[in-house]
Formats: C-alpha cells, sequence, structure tokens
C-alpha cells in the first residue's frame, strides 16, 4: 500500500512538470514495480494531450500494462492490449518508419500470446520478422535484438532448443552493439536457462536462472523478479535442494501478495507441493 500511495503522490506533484519522455519512463518503471492499476492511470491521463509520436508509445506501454495484467489473472490473451496495438498501428500510418517497426514488434508480442495453443506462432513469426526487417536499415539494434529474441522465444516453443539458443545469443549480441539493457540481459539469461531446462539439464540451467534473477532486482523489476526467484526455486528443488530454495520461495510469495498476483501465488504454491514434508511445514 505505501508503494502506491507514493505513486499517486508522484502522478499528482511530481510528474507535471516533467518532460513526456521523463513520464513514459515513470510509467514504465510502475509497470515494472507490478503498479500495474498505476500505471494505467497515468498513461490514460498522459494520453489527453499527447501529440501523435507520444500518443503511439503510450498506447504501445498501454498494451504492455494489460499484457501484464493478463499473466497475473491467467487471462491472456487480452483484448485490450491488441486494441491498444491498433491505435498505435493507425498512428504510426502518419508518423514513420521507426514507428511503423515499434508497431510489428508489438503485434509479435501480442501474438505470440495469443498463439500459444496451437505453437504454430504463424502471425507472431510474420511480425516478428517484419519488424526486425524494418529495424536494419534503420540501424535500431535494441529494435532488432529485440525481435530477434522474440523470434528465439517462438523456437523455444516449438522445442527447437538449438536454434533457440542461437537467436537468443544473436540478440544480446544486438543488443550490445547500442549499449547493453539490463533487462534484455536478464531475458537472455532467463530463456538460456529455459533451453538448458527443458533439456533437463538443471544444473547448466541453474547460473542462468540466478543471474536473470540478480539483473531483475538490480533493475529494480520487482515483478519480472517474483518469476525469476521463482524458476530458480524450481530448479533448486530439481536438483534436490530444495531447503536452498525457500528463501526465493518466500521472496517470491511475498511479491505476490504486495502486488496481488493470482499467478504468482499458484506458482509459488505449485512449487511448495513439491517440497518435502518437512520443508512444506516450515512454509505454512
Amino acid at each position: 500500500m505505501r508503494n502506491v500511495f507514493v505513486a499517486l503522490l508522484f502522478l499528482t506533484w511530481v510528474l507535471p512538470a516533467h518532460a513526456q519522455s521523463d513520464a513514459l519512463e515513470v510509467i514504465r518503471d510502475f509497470r515494472l514495480q507490478g503498479l500495474l492499476e498505476v500505471a494505467m492511470q497515468l498513461a490514460e491521463e498522459q494520453l489527453e494531450d499527447a501529440d501523435p509520436r507520444y500518443a503511439l508509445e503510450l498506447n504501445l506501454e498501454l498494451a504492455k500494462i494489460h499484457d501484464r495484467i493478463g499473466l497475473h489473472t491467467n487471462t491472456r490473451p487480452v483484448a485490450a492490449a491488441l486494441q491498444h496495438i491498433r491505435t498505435a498501428d493507425r498512428l504510426a500510418a502518419r508518423l514513420d518508419d521507426e514507428a511503423r517497426a515499434e508497431v510489428s514488434l508489438a503485434y509479435a508480442e501480442y501474438f505470440y500470446r495469443a498463439e500459444m495453443g496451437d505453437r504454430r506462432f504463424e502471425q507472431a513469426t510474420r511480425y516478428a520478422e517484419q519488424a526486425l526487417e524494418a529495424f536494419q536499415p534503420l540501424e535500431d539494434f535494441h529494435g532488432q535484438a529485440d525481435a530477434v529474441h522474440r523470434l528465439g522465444l517462438i523456437r523455444l516453443q516449438r522445442r527447437d532448443l538449438d536454434q533457440a539458443k542461437v537467436l537468443f545469443e544473436e540478440s544480446l549480441r544486438l543488443d550490445r552493439i547500442d549499449g547493453e539493457r539490463g533487462l534484455l540481459r536478464a531475458d537472455y539469461e532467463r530463456h538460456v536457462a529455459f533451453v538448458y531446462a527443458l533439456r533437463e539439464e538443471y544444473a547448466e540451467a541453474l547460473p542462468y536462472f540466478e543471474r536473470s534473477l540478480a539483473v531483475r532486482e538490480q533493475m529494480g523489476a520487482i515483478d519480472p523478479a517474483m518469476f525469476a526467484a521463482i524458476s530458480l526455486a524450481s530448479t533448486l528443488v530439481e536438483l534436490d535442494r530444495a531447503e536452498d530454495a525457500l528463501p526465493h520461495l518466500e521472496y517470491a510469495a511475498g511479491i505476490a501478495e504486495s502486488i496481488d498476483s493470482k499467478a504468482g501465488r499458484s506458482r509459488v504454491q505449485a512449487i511448495v507441493d513439491r517440497l518435502p514434508d518437512d520443508l512444506r511445514s516450515s512454509t505454512d
């Protein structure tokens, strides 16, 4: 509650004096902290007087906020996320190639969720490739890294693990050209860890999950850090190190309660249910 109170004070007193870029960064920070309702409120308020470029960025951010709410409530894909991307698409048609590339990437992210059922990812692949092709002549290496990483996730879901790892490595290489971003690095560590975990090579996955959690914590990305801690705890249980998993489970459970995450609570409980009886009782 204290975090929400501070956030609302920020909205009322501090933010109006900030430039648009600063306001957008604040909205993103709230999203990463799991303060999704606050982030949404602020973004919607900013939309009222936004120019087309800023409105595009706000709509893309709102799509991410709605998608994150869908993750925590187990309601993905979220129709409201797609609506905001379509609004951004209409704005991009009147802007520039960079805007259109950003929208293609947003479509790729949305359809990656929406097409999870059959794992074919036809639209997600098409939009990710379209985004990559659009970012290349712009020499936007961060955009390229995001598009390549999305293609890697698609390969991961298809269990094409070798190619997924190649694409994750390439996304990190591209990202570093324009300066490595902490959150991309955390995603790289996490998703390479999943490559090993899906091969049941848990000892190899462990240091990647540990680094992913460390980076997310360093970045103040509380919401993503919860899921990183859950994955790390699960891996430790697989390695018969259940006692070492307990601090991570407690950490994740605390975040799940503080941001009211249904998905977080259920995932923590699923790991608790796998603990030996003596350790399980200590978590009650």
